[in-house]
């Protein structure tokens, strides 16, 4: 009876592994569990513990890519202005649109606005072309959502391209001359909508 009590004890009583034992993370004792009706559970006393590869795979699993505070002011900047990208386009088509069908006879407010709407369209771009290309150098790194952001990065290239073209070669002779202010209208317009397709695809694919 005294030899069963005895038992009984060792079985309940944590045993610390060996830390000189090299499989001391193989298997460790654990106080055995009771049951419902107080009793104790010998049937899980020992309990297998991780390895240092499972540990280790694990968090490599789980680790995040960190950035730091400069991506995310630029990201903020970024994701603010590209909301004024909307309103600026819509703009620029109206105005422009009257502009291409009146001609010199176009209303005054098409005449005045269209080259402000132009001109703060060329700022927002500007701005994040620069805190676009800053955050993908550093983001470059971080394999999730790396093919997403560099789409996106190419596709709004593609527009930056294709606004500096009808702003700066087209713009001036396309007063004059109507079959480049046809194609100033095409360019501009097919950077718009390259332009809100990514825009549009970063948020809803996030």
């Amino acid at each position: 009876m005294i030899a069963s009590l005895i038992a009984l004890t060792m079985a309940s009583t944590p045993v610390a592994p060996d830390p000189l034992s090299q499989d001391s993370t193989a298997a460790i004792v654990m106080p055995a569990p009771r049951r419902m009706d107080g009793s104790l559970d010998l049937t899980r006393i020992f309990e297998r513990a991780p390895s240092a590869d499972d540990t280790l795979r694990n968090r490599r699993k789980t680790r995040a890519f960190e950035y730091s505070d400069g991506y995310h002011k630029r990201l903020a900047v970024h994701r603010a202005l590209s909301w004024a990208m909307i309103p600026l386009f819509v703009g620029s088509f109206v105005t422009g649109d009257r502009l291409l069908k009146d001609g010199a006879s176009a209303p005054t407010w098409a005449r005045k606005l269209h080259s402000p709407f132009a001109t703060a369209t060329a700022v927002v771009f500007t701005v994040n072309t620069v805190t676009g290309i800053l955050n993908l150098i550093e983001s470059n790194k971080d394999p999730n959502g790396r093919t997403k952001r560099w789409i996106h990065s190419v596709a709004m290239m593609a527009a930056d391209a294709g606004f500096t073209y009808a702003g700066t070669k087209l713009a001036a002779d396309a007063r004059q001359d109507l079959t480049l202010r046809n194609r100033h209208r095409n360019i501009a317009l097919a950077s718009m909508g390259v332009s809100v397709a990514s825009w549009a695809s970063m948020l809803l694919l996030k």
